[in-house]
């Protein structure tokens, strides 16, 4: 801890130079306004106790300048002065000084104020310290979070884009999002999807992504059963993810004749929604993926039937769980009357957008808490 003095008046300087230096602080003397702020810039003291009178200019002016050469850093400058009138203190305090001790005063009430300016320039300084840790952590996390953003959005640009057989919604409760949304269209005509929905949200939510993103698109393109393929994912996330993270999830199949196979577990209901505006479902009647070991897993498939004009719309528990500013979820009932108004429309972009729409709507000012998947497909028997 360093302490510049500034003072005419040698007896003073001797003073607070043995004071300070019994309790450990480094003094550098000086008894002008030139001096002083010479010492103040090359000697860079912690804390600056100076007289209200100096030679050379004023005490006032003197602090003044030592606040502004001391930019960011906190140097808590304390009066001593003759004078204790309102008028003086009210100068001393108004141009930055952190205290005043009226002359003569007593070393033990002296002592006891230095200790005290001491302890908060200490805790200034680890403040800082930390600051600067947790910036440069920060930055590191910021960094590592960009790279995976990359590593993620590269890999999903395999995806099919949105089209009217083809929609998706990915709406982030975090700066990740622990869902996943994947379509792709296979050499035989037939379309692969699946949704997942990984434990939580954000980056954590996100670590099984890339493993399963691409036993997806190997099974694409090696025309592997989807059957085979809840097996291959369930297995990667058993090995991949801790005891308490899983991942809920729909593979489906919809061949170029509009019939469906499909795999599903721990999701909410899917909807088919029938040209006629009547609503089928698809049950999610397995165990979600990476929670079963290898023998235990069930792989057994369902399947059902898309006709023309029909849509299925499957959707990952954050559309249930979506909250008003009354605290309500939305439900499933409420679920129900916006996919039978929404993808009444012939346009499936169309109808996606309502349907984001009408969830932001029902959402209002309220917070996001969980991620939000909505994938909608429309048999390629329309093509």
């Amino acid at each position: 801890m360093k302490l510049l003095c500034v003072d005419s008046e040698p007896v003073y300087r001797e003073i607070i130079s043995l004071c300070a230096e019994s309790v450990g602080a480094k003094v550098k003397s000086v008894d002008c306004f030139d001096e002083a702020i010479s010492a103040f810039s090359d000697f860079a003291p912690d804390i600056v106790i100076l007289d209200v009178i100096i030679k050379g200019g004023s005490g006032i002016d003197l602090v003044k300048q030592m606040k502004t050469m001391s930019g960011n850093r906190f140097v808590p400058i304390i009066f001593l002065a003759s004078q204790t009138s309102d008028a003086v203190m009210g100068s001393c305090f108004q141009c930055g000084a952190d205290d005043f001790i009226p002359k003569p005063f007593s070393e033990i009430l002296f002592n006891i104020r230095l200790k005290t300016h001491m302890r908060h320039v200490e805790l200034i300084k680890e403040m800082y310290r930390k600051n600067k840790a947790l910036t440069y952590y920060q930055t590191m996390i910021e960094r590592e979070h960009e790279m995976a953003h990359h590593v993620l959005d590269h890999i999903q640009t395999r995806s099919e884009r949105n089209s009217e057989y083809v929609a998706i919604t990915r709406l982030s409760a975090a700066s990740f999002n622990g869902d996943l949304a994947l379509v792709k269209t296979r050499s035989d005509g037939a379309r692969l999807a699946f949704v997942g929905d990984f434990t939580g949200h954000g980056l954590p939510a996100s670590i099984g992504a890339l493993p399963v993103m691409q036993a997806f698109f190997d099974a694409v393109d090696d025309l592997v059963d989807i059957n085979k393929l809840a097996e291959r994912i369930n297995r990667i996330l058993i090995s991949v993810l801790p005891d308490y993270m899983f991942c809920a999830g729909y593979l489906v199949l919809v061949d170029p004749n509009g019939k469906i196979l499909y795999w599903g577990g721990g999701m909410p209901n899917a909807f088919i929604r029938r040209s006629t505006g009547e609503l089928d479902y698809l049950r999610s009647n397995h165990m979600p993926l990476g929670i079963l070991s290898v023998r235990e897993f069930e792989a057994d498939l369902q399947n059902d039937k898309l006709d023309t004009g029909d849509t299925l719309i499957i959707m990952s528990d954050g559309v249930l769980e979506l909250k008003n500013t009354s605290e309500e979820m939305l439900g499933s009932d409420r679920v129900e009357v916006i996919i039978n108004a929404s993808y009444a429309e012939k346009s499936l972009i169309t109808a996606q957008k309502i349907a984001e729409r009408k969830l932001a709507e029902y959402q209002g000012e309220s917070i996001q808490l969980d991620d939000i998947t909505l994938l909608a497909l429309r048999s390629t028997c329309l093509q």
